[in-house]
């Protein structure tokens, strides 16, 4: 049976009991009876509601049982009160009726007449007579304990101490014996010397039985007041240790759960049978959450709370199995022998009362259990009988067809775990080698063309996956490393040697292949060259990027030409470092003067000794020689005093020039920019006048990825926000736009809300790349390979690979782990300009629609706590849905129960 969420039972209020004629429990109200205004329910026995109680309230399930066992009341009208200071006398009363005394309390005949010191109020007189005969306070003790007791104040209306009320339970649940052999021990807490010595050794035994704890700064506190919320968390922990219960409490060990009974065995053997109600809770031994009644089973001892054959309350004591169980797959079910065979063809003998549940704990019959059912037979050890008294139908053989998208598959154990689109819960099938797979048009594909994220129709017989059929393709990317070897003849497929897995792998390449090369701008794959160490992005196996990590081509900026002999073309220089490089020349080779090609004869004219020269080699081989005109690189020494400054360029040169004038600098974004503007690390590039002697100009160099805020489209220009939060308005007329994926883009393709990466080289844009993040739901999660299958607002499935650089974050916020990420997740995925993917996930607000302003496109939604946020702006292509049906706002109406999904605090998902 699925649990009741604390809005079925215990949210809407606390399960309560009125006990009518009964006094309520306040020191300032007399022999009254309670009223209650809460609902009551079909027993007339039980009524709902605490108002002062709300669901999420530390104390609600201690509270909710010590009402439901008749132990506690309310103040009057539905109130409990639970931050008010409990009375001596009303612990007595409490005490008294958890011990089960309520009859003894209302038998009692004698007038006792109780010390002259120890005044009482009327109601509360045969509960502190009974207390006392019980053994729970004596007169003499309290009489020392109050050695100047007046009647100002009553001694039943004064406030239970801490200490005062451990002794109280420790007595109540028959544990003097073990506070008597503590009571040498010093307690742990911070004010022990606080602690009277008679208390002593109950508080230890309490702290030994976990009913009460200290605080958060080490105390006990022992003589701090307790408030009615503790008392009944005291009472309530205490009573899994005590001999005596209510009436209404029973404590045994479970032997059936159904949907609508549970079953009790008590110590002596005997059996009873209670009803489920719709408004039952259910708690475990960990904590004080609430439980699902799945996490019960058989033969765990459980204490519950029952009125009139109705348990309302259910607690596990301990989580202990006392079974015997067997797991496998019917093969033979003998109702005439009650007998049951498994696939481990033995046959087990069955009770003729044996009880039959599905997975869930809904009740079914002997005959409703199909052959080939995976079921679970259990015979508990608390009985001496060897026949099975319970069967759990695990799973029942599926015949289906349906469509879905895969989540996860396991090639090895040969499983597929999908998530169908008519349901939503995930199914796991194993499927066999014979099993048929297709594409949509029946083109017959292997197992190796089905990846998770894949949506498919899949038919399944006697659970197992014999058909499937791939209706809808996910986007799988992956990288892969290696040294390049070569490409086809016509340059459609790479071949690389990997550095794992196969020797030589071949990879086809997309249309739009984008070459990325330190240093060398807009590389082409006619760019690469044996031996260099690349990554490649693989979309759907072809690949779309190509980065050299690591290449074979050397770089010589600014070395220094020593001689040229033009017979042998024989060429000799000096590079940064002073070591001497000599190389062969050859007529292929790129020659370029101030950026203009030259012919390979005017080499010798132009390119003369003492000129400085930047030279790209590979395998010794000459590949271009230009005239050092511009020097790239980074920023590693910056001296106004003495004029200095030091590049490091791509290849690993450091060159130091003296500014012997002011040079030119020009900063992204900042006009009028100045050498102090300048800082270490920065990229740059160095121009020099024509004689080389001269730094002219510093450009720097900076690509930033900016989020889209507004856009012109009259005047081209978007004004954007980085990482800082600052503003910048960009004009965009004339600039070449492209997407992700390198195709042309226009600036209507430019969204609010989206990301755009610009290059700036100075202050002039040479490159604006439009970046739209991954945004949807978290389908799959491969923690162990940190990737996700997300499936898109478009219903389209991706999956993306995290590798190891990446980051995860709530709402852009606090920094989660990958495996914290789970399915049904709503994200947003984009990479930044270190190619480190960023993951956010978005909050979940489950809130009421109040209305929706189109003019400020903003939802309005209505406080569920105080200082709760009510008004939300909603993304530009935000997703609103019921199920797979989109929902516009306008349709909304007030009262509508919605679940907000928030990524950097704005609507990006409803779901109605």
């Amino acid at each position: 049976m699925k649990n009741k969420q604390l809005a079925s039972a215990i949210v809407s209020s606390l399960i309560i009991t009125s006990l009518a004629g009964t006094p309520v429990l306040a020191a300032s109200v007399n022999n009254s009876t309670t009223t209650s205004t809460s609902t009551t329910t079909a027993n007339s026995n039980v009524r709902l509601s605490f108002n002062d109680v709300s669901s999420n309230y530390w104390g609600i399930r201690h509270i909710s049982k010590l009402a439901l066992e008749g132990v506690i009341e309310g103040v009057g009208d539905g109130i409990y009160s639970p931050e008010t200071s409990v009375t001596q006398q009303d612990v007595l009363i409490m005490a008294t009726r958890m011990m089960g005394l309520q009859s003894e309390v209302d038998n009692l005949k004698s007038d006792t007449v109780f010390p002259g010191f120890l005044l009482v109020d009327n109601y509360a007189r045969n509960y502190v007579d009974v207390a006392e005969k019980k053994g729970l306070i004596s007169w003499e003790q309290e009489k020392l304990k109050n050695p100047g007791a007046t009647t100002a104040v009553k001694w039943g209306q004064q406030k239970a101490t801490r200490e005062w009320v451990a002794e109280v339970v420790i007595r109540a649940i028959g544990k003097a014996s073990l506070a008597e052999s503590l009571s040498g021990n010093a307690t742990s807490f911070t004010d022990n010397t606080q602690i009277s010595s008679s208390a002593l050794g109950f508080i230890n035994a309490a702290v030994a039985l976990k009913i009460v704890d200290g605080f958060e700064d080490g105390s006990f506190q022992p003589k701090g007041a307790v408030t009615r919320a503790q008392m009944a968390a005291f009472l309530s922990r205490s009573q899994k240790d005590s001999t005596t219960l209510p009436e209404r409490a029973k404590k045994g060990y479970m032997t059936s759960l159904t949907s609508e009974s549970i079953g009790l065995m008590d110590k002596d053997g005997n059996t009873s049978t209670y009803k489920i109600s719709a408004n039952t809770v259910f708690f475990g031994n960990k904590n004080d959450q609430a439980i699902s009644s799945k996490e019960l089973q058989e033969t765990y001892e459980i204490s519950i709370v029952q009125v009139n054959g109705t348990a309302y309350y259910v607690e596990i004591l301990s989580d202990k199995l006392h079974m015997d169980i067997h797991e496998g797959q019917l093969l033979k079910l003998n109702l005439t022998g009650m007998k049951a065979t498994l696939d481990d063809y033995e046959s087990y003998d069955l009770a003729s009362d044996v009880t039959v549940t599905d997975a869930d704990g809904r009740g079914l019959s002997l005959g409703e259990i199909v052959t080939g059912s995976t079921i679970q037979i259990r015979k508990s050890q608390l009985v001496d009988s060897d026949k099975y008294t319970s069967i759990i139908v695990k799973q029942v053989p599926v015949n289906k067809t349906a469509l879905g998208d895969i989540q996860t598959l396991n090639k090895e154990a040969m499983q597929l775990t999908l998530l169908p689109s008519e349901t939503g819960e995930p199914e796991t099938f194993g499927f066999s080698s014979n099993v048929v797979a297709t594409l949509a048009d029946n083109t017959l594909i292997s197992m190796d063309a089905i990846h998770v994220g894949d949506t498919v129709e899949y038919t399944v017989k006697n659970s197992e996956i014999v058909k499937i059929i791939v209706k809808k393709q996910a986007d799988v990317g992956t990288s892969v490393e290696g040294t390049f070897k070569q490409f086809t003849d016509d340059h459609s497929t790479i071949l690389i040697n990997k550095t794992s897995g196969k020797t030589v792998d071949a990879f086809e390449l997309s249309n739009n292949a984008s070459v990325v090369i330190d240093g060398l701008t807009n590389a082409s794959m006619y760019d690469l060259a044996a031996g260099d160490q690349l990554k490649l992005d693989v979309l759907n196996n072809k690949v779309t990027k190509i980065t050299v990590i690591n290449r074979s081509i050397e770089n010589l900026y600014f070395a220094k030409i020593v001689s040229y002999q033009d017979s042998s073309k024989f060429l000799s220089v000096i590079d940064n470092a002073g070591n001497p490089n000599a190389y062969i020349l050859t007529d292929g080779i790129s020659i370029t003067f101030n950026g203009s090609k030259l012919p390979f004869s005017s080499f010798n004219s132009v390119f003369t000794p003492g000129k400085y020269v930047d030279v790209l080699v590979s395998n010794k081989k000459v590949l271009s020689i230009q005239m050092s005109t511009q020097l790239d690189g980074v920023l590693t020494q910056l001296n106004l005093q003495t004029n200095d400054v030091t590049l490091k360029t791509d290849s690993g040169q450091s060159l130091t020039f003296k500014l012997n004038y002011t040079p030119i600098v020009e900063l992204a974004n900042k006009p009028n920019s100045t050498l102090a503007d300048l800082k270490v690390g920065d990229k740059v590039s160095l121009l020099l006048s024509y004689d080389q002697t001269t730094v002219t100009k510093i450009v720097t160099t900076n690509t930033t990825i900016y989020k889209t805020l507004l856009t012109n489209a009259n005047l081209k220009q978007a004004t954007v926000m980085d990482t800082n939060n600052t503003n910048y308005t960009i004009p965009l007329d004339g600039i070449s736009l492209v997407k992700a994926d390198g195709t042309s883009a226009v600036f209507a393709d430019l969204a609010i809300d989206d990301y755009v990466k610009l290059t700036f080289k100075g202050l002039t844009i040479t490159k604006a790349e439009l970046i739209t993040p991954i945004r949807g739901k978290v389908t799959a999660v491969n923690a162990a390979g940190t990737s996700l299958t997300v499936q898109d607002f478009t219903g389209k499935s991706q999956v993306i690979n995290a590798g190891s650089n990446y980051s995860v974050k709530v709402n852009g916020g606090a920094d989660l782990s990958f495996s914290s990420i789970k399915v049904g997740d709503r994200v947003q995925l984009m990479k930044d300009i270190n190619d480190k993917m960023l993951i956010q996930v978005a909050t979940l607000s489950k809130r009421e629609f109040d209305q929706y302003s189109s003019t400020l496109n903003q939802v309005y939604v209505k406080a569920t706590n105080t200082g709760d946020r009510t008004a939300y702006n909603v993304f530009p292509r935000a997703y609103f849905h019921t199920g797979s049906t989109v929902v516009p706002l306008t349709s909304y109406v007030t009262g509508d129960q919605l679940n907000l999904y928030i990524l950097d605090n704005k609507i990006v998902e409803i779901e109605k």
